[in-house]
């Protein structure tokens, strides 16, 4: 069962206080909840921030893991570069502003999700 969607991400912020807002913005577009599980500085860029992400998926199927992800990805930008299934059954994406992706929240500068099959 495919239980969790992991977001990672950098975002334009000065504190903790910004990555909520940023992350508020967030839940607003998608449809479903997000939390944040950690926030740090980004080691390589100190104006951005490192922040990890997490939102209830509860698919069974691969195929409808993939398609509930990809629904609420597409809310928060455009395009994505997929990878290849793994071998334990996860899959994930990246949205970069650098590769020319638009990303519908202000602030966010890369992001990445992964699910995996929790058997």
């Amino acid at each position: 069962m495919f239980e969790t969607i992991v977001w990672c991400c950098h975002i334009r912020t000065d504190d903790l206080r910004g990555a909520e807002r940023v992350v508020g913005r967030l839940a607003a577009r998608l449809d479903r909840a997000i939390r944040i599980e950690s926030y740090e500085r980004y080691w390589k860029y100190p104006e951005l921030a490192e922040l990890r992400l997490l939102s209830p998926l509860e698919s069974v199927s691969s195929e409808a893991a993939l398609l509930a992800v990809l629904h609420s990805a597409w809310r928060i930008a455009t395009p994505w570069s997929l990878g290849a299934p793994g071998s334990e059954g996860e899959f994930d994406g990246v949205a970069s502003a650098n590769a020319g992706s638009r990303f519908t929240v202000p602030g966010i500068e890369w992001m990445e999700f992964y699910i995996v099959d929790r058997q």
